[in-house]
């Protein structure tokens, strides 16, 4: 009897540690991928497709940084920055980052006018997940008026020219 009793124990033990492995790996980190480089291009994507918004959750970034003139960096909008490669560096880095609720800024530190994007992380941010991700110049870098911008590139007036 007592036989029986030690069996059982160890086959529900088994079938625990089955079903928490099950468990474990439908929650495993999901992968970002991030790419910095060549020319003045910066993306994040999930299975291919450009990210606006995002779960609050930690995630397993890979960053393909092709450019010994350009790095890439995260940081929440208004918080401090994390550089996940520096600028020198060039290959492929992985990290895990701990992503919060709000809208977060990914850039490359020399060229942050030109070269970033948005993601919307968590409940509430939908009004924040349509910024774009610039990866070219706008004239100036921040989308306001410039002087001599004539807002059409013709030099002549149009309907909204100041």
């Amino acid at each position: 009897m007592a036989r029986k009793l030690i069996l059982a124990g160890l086959v529900g033990a088994l079938a625990l540690t089955a079903v928490a492995a099950a468990l474990a790996r439908t929650q495993a980190r999901p992968t970002l991928r991030a790419t910095v480089g060549p020319g003045y291009t910066i993306a994040l994507k999930q299975n291919g497709k450009k990210v606006t918004r995002l779960k609050a959750r930690s995630y397993r970034i890979v960053v393909a940084d092709a450019s010994d003139d350009h790095n890439f960096a995260l940081r929440r909008v208004g918080g401090p920055a994390r550089s996940l490669t520096s600028v020198a560096f060039t290959g492929t880095r992985t990290v895990t980052v701990k992503l919060t609720n709000g809208r977060w800024e990914f850039y490359c530190a020399p060229h942050e006018p030109m070269m970033r994007g948005f993601v919307a992380v968590g409940a509430g941010t939908a009004a924040i997940a349509a910024a774009r991700t610039t990866t070219g110049d706008d004239h100036g870098g921040h989308g306001e008026d410039e002087p001599g911008d004539d807002h059409g590139g013709h030099g002549e007036d149009e309907p909204g020219d100041d």
